[in-house]
């Protein structure tokens, strides 16, 4: 098990997260105090997915949806908005911010 302070964690998250994918635990620390450890979700991956969803809803991880689902096709059917004139969307967006919207 790895411990690494504060600052390393924050200089070198992804040195990390390749140790926690291999498997590995990592602690952080802050002035030689645990706070906080990185590990990989296995104990996810072992139930089902609505045991899974069922006890991230109980711990408060996971909140149900609020209102209707999203119809997925009727999204897709929509006409998309296009731009005006010659402007790329790059641009579009550069105005915006010029006009402060």
């Amino acid at each position: 098990m790895e411990k690494a302070s504060i600052a390393t964690a924050k200089n070198e998250l992804s040195r990390l997260l390749r140790r926690v994918k291999r498997g590995e635990t990592v602690v952080i620390t802050e002035r030689n105090h645990p706070i906080a450890r990185l590990e990989p979700i296995l104990a996810f991956e072992a139930g089902s997915s609505d045991t899974t969803l069922a006890a991230l809803h109980e711990s408060g991880v996971l909140l149900p949806p609020a209102g209707p689902a999203l119809d997925v096709a009727a999204f897709l059917a929509a006409p998309r908005p296009s731009l005006l004139g010659p402007l790329s969307l790059v641009a579009a967006v550069l105005a915006e911010r010029e006009e402060g919207r």
